[in-house]
């Protein structure tokens, strides 16, 4: 069975057909770096690794690229209310240096494979960017308006392609009257007008920007960044694959298609591949709701970040998953407990090299090509668990197969660290306290626990000991 994945260009599952296998071209759209990331952008990149991993697992060798988004409305806003009307692109670069480290750790804690992303941020390609849009006004695609910026003709785009919008839909341009211009970089989807590609510097700006002969001081436009630094790293060529939010399709991916497309007279992306919203408590995430959560929000709930990958892989990836702090205990205690058996596999393996089971790995394999369908893939991981006729040193072996797909960190964490004499023989009090349905002493032998550093797991087999922090 060859790996299905669907493609929102068309809105149907297709076969994946390399364009020139075994490399794969794939682009994330990345982050814009004036706040931190949260849960839904996050759910984004672990769906991109996902996709990544198991272009890997099948023997392919994808190429992945990444953009960082350090100029645009909002970080010139962040930088210039932060430094003063005096702002200039130093103070930019400093004003988004802190989110994009953070943004680096939240994706290393998730385990997403930072090492074999090509990042690029936006300031180190405005050279690119503006031959890019220069050669969009040689040919006729873009133009400079009385304002002094530079916007791209979707006129002259349905003109030669007349697809504009067709990754929203045949039918999507129907009814909607092509206004005059739009200078914002993000705008709904019943606003056709002209995007800027180029804008020309204002008051507003404070001193950022980059000048330029044909398209005076300003800055790029949003769109145009995406196009450009895909042409940095894949040329002028199709490419394989683009991931991002669902949010993205309009306007970003439409016009990042429609720019593309005018400039090179061949399709942008073969593969459009979006992952759904993330829901809180059933509610759209809101700042004036309370529920934007973030990274920190699981340290400080003493939660391991990858219970949340854990959480994300629960679902496919173009469903709407709602998340509450008890679903995330829950697959917290679920990757706890997968983790609990891999070591008794280890420890009842007698130190035997297992063999890859042939039937789990087809099981493992045939959910991935189901459109990356990772809930299924799971449930192959807790039949193999179950399934006495797996010796031990095999189950391992076929997990540690899986886990290069789903990053759960099994391997990382095989080797349990020795507990101090003392915490066990105060365990094994609170155990007797339990067992006399003393709870009162129970919990006061747990707080002394934590006290000591560590944490009492009660788990289904039995209990458990960790050093806080740890597994």
């Amino acid at each position: 069975m060859a790996l299905n994945l669907l493609n929102s260009l068309g809105r149907s599952k297709q076969p994946f057909e390399p364009l020139n296998p075994p490399v794969v071209s794939l682009y994330t759209c990345g982050p814009t770096v004036y706040n931190r990331a949260h849960i839904g952008n996050l759910r984004a990149y672990i769906f991109a690794d996902l996709l990544f991993r198991t272009l890997k697992y099948k023997g392919l060798k994808p190429n992945w690229v990444m953009n960082i988004t350090d100029v645009d409305d909002k970080t010139i806003k962040g930088t210039v209310d932060k430094f003063g009307s005096e702002a200039n692109n130093e103070h930019l670069e400093e004003y988004t240096r802190k989110f994009a480290v953070s943004f680096d750790v939240d994706l290393w804690s998730l385990n997403i494979s930072t090492k074999e992303i090509k990042f690029k941020k936006v300031t180190e390609a405005i050279p690119e960017i503006q031959k890019f849009i220069i050669e969009l006004i040689d040919k006729g695609f873009a133009y400079q308006a009385d304002d002094g910026s530079t916007y791209f003709s979707i006129e002259k785009y349905q003109q030669a392609f007349g697809d504009y919008g067709s990754l929203m839909g045949n039918k999507f341009i129907e009814g909607k009257k092509n206004g005059a211009r739009v200078k914002v970089d993000e705008y709904d989807k019943d606003n056709l007008s002209d995007f800027v590609l180029w804008k020309n510097h204002t008051v507003e700006d404070g001193n950022i920007g980059w000048a330029h002969e044909r398209l005076g001081f300003g800055r790029p436009g949003w769109h145009i960044e995406c196009s450009a630094i895909n042409r940095v790293f894949f040329g002028d060529e199709t490419i394989d694959i683009h991931t991002g939010g669902v949010d993205l399709a309009f306007p970003h991916h439409t016009n990042e298609m429609a720019q593309s497309k005018a400039l090179t007279g061949q399709d942008f992306v073969k593969y459009w591949l979006h992952s759904e919203h993330v829901l809180v408590d059933g509610k759209k995430m809101s700042k004036s709701l309370g529920n934007v959560y973030i990274y920190e929000d699981f340290a400080l709930k003493a939660i391991n970040p990858i219970s949340y990958r854990y959480f994300v892989l629960q679902s496919s990836y173009n469903q709407t998953i709602n998340f509450t702090w008890e679903a995330l205990a829950g697959s917290e205690t679920a990757w706890l407990k997968l983790i609990s058996q891999a070591r008794d596999w280890k420890n009842n393996s007698n130190n035997l090299a297992g063999i890859i089971d042939k039937n789990y790995r087809q099981k493992f394999d045939e959910a991935l090509d189901r459109d990356l369908n990772s809930p299924q893939a799971l449930a192959t991981v807790w039949e193999l668990a179950k399934d006495e006729e797996i010796s031990p040193a095999d189950k391992l072996a076929t997990l540690l197969d899986f886990d290069q797909v789903l990053g759960l960190k099994i391997a990382e964490h095989l080797i349990v660290e020795k507990i101090p004499e003392d915490i066990e023989l105060l365990a094994q009090e609170r155990e007797k306290a339990r067992l006399a349905k003393d709870w009162s002493l129970a919990d006061q032998i747990r707080d002394q626990i934590a006290d000591l550093g560590y944490e009492v797991l009660d788990t289904d087999n039995g209990v458990a000991l960790r050093k806080k922090g740890r597994i």
